[in-house]
């Protein structure tokens, strides 16, 4: 048991250094050589395990270990890898994020269950060989994983919550980008309807460790948005529909010989011209006003990610 349990906690060890890495503020690709080194990890202690005797002819314990750590390399391997993948394009679409987010759900879930398995294993061969089980060093690293498995919990719930919202509005200001005005329309509607979702739902997320950062920070910036397009997205429109109009005012305007030209087209150039400038003002005021306000909510949620991970996420 002392030779198996040696193996188990560097697994433990190389475990928590890759779960660790993956959530100070680093994505699974800059990290994934700690997964590697894992991998390589989980091998030797494969083949050690393998390789030991029975102890009173019993392999259940044996037997447990190698397939904890068959399954754990399958994980490794193959799940979290593909995480790697999926993070890539996670953030083109809101979809795309909650698959991904699922997925390393999913692929958390499998390891606890495997691990769980493991100390049932354990304890029943320490009751039937009177051995009591006490080493605070591996019971510390499960109970960092633990935390972290919470802690990240919390965080994915709510930055679901703000993505939906933050990529919709993404797509609002391509469509802005574009001059299409029934796109940024269609846009509109949607982003206020998602700040509106994420607003109520944020009403029923439990803060963790009655720390409420995460949800504030969102609820700000969900806010925002909601003003954004109740108040300034308008404006925006009311420009593109001026400045079309000016267009076709003049170029029917100068379409006429100057001759030609009575005053009725005069004056209407004239209230066309007066009506577009008032316009562009306005937007230009408005655009300055929401690049401030959008800059600050972000990097106000920026800010309150990492330090609601750096201060709940065990070092």
């Amino acid at each position: 048991m002392q030779k198996l349990s040696k193996d188990m906690k560097n697994i433990s060890q190389a475990s928590w250094d890759y779960i660790s890495a993956t959530s100070h503020g680093n994505n699974s690709k800059k990290v994934d050589k700690k997964r590697l080194d894992l991998l390589q990890t989980l091998n030797d202690a494969k083949e050690s395990a393998a390789n030991a005797g029975d102890f009173n002819g019993n392999s259940d314990y044996k037997n447990a270990v190698v397939h904890y750590l068959d399954l754990s390399y399958a994980l490794f391997n193959e799940d979290y890898a593909k995480l790697v993948d999926m993070e890539e394009v996670a953030e083109q679409s809101y979809d795309f994020m909650e698959a991904y987010m699922l997925a390393k759900e999913k692929a958390n879930e499998k390891l606890d269950k495997a691990g769980e398995d493991l100390k049932v294993a354990e304890k029943k061969f320490a009751t039937d060989n009177n051995i009591n089980l006490l080493d605070p060093e591996k019971d510390k690293l499960s109970e960092n994983i633990r935390i972290s498995n919470l802690v990240y919990d919390h965080y994915n719930e709510v930055y679901l919550i703000f993505f939906k919202s933050y990529k919709q509005e993404y797509f609002l200001m391509e469509a802005m980008n574009a001059n299409d005005v029934n796109a940024i329309e269609q846009n509109r509607n949607a982003l206020l309807k998602n700040a509106e979702e994420g607003l109520s739902k944020l009403k029923t997320v439990v803060a963790y460790g009655k720390d409420p950062a995460l949800i504030v920070a969102c609820r700000t910036l969900l806010e925002f948005y909601k003003s954004e397009v109740e108040k300034d997205i308008p404006v925006i429109q009311d420009f593109y529909i001026k400045q079309e109009n000016f267009t076709k005012v003049k170029t029917a305007f100068e379409s006429k010989k100057e001759n030609d030209r009575t005053q009725d087209d005069v004056n209407q150039y004239n209230d066309a011209v007066k009506s577009y400038n008032d316009a562009a003002n306005a937007v230009n005021t408005t655009n300055e006003k929401l690049n401030a306000s959008r800059s600050k909510n972000l990097d106000n949620w920026n800010k309150t990610v990492e330090s609601y991970l750096d201060k709940h996420v065990p070092n």
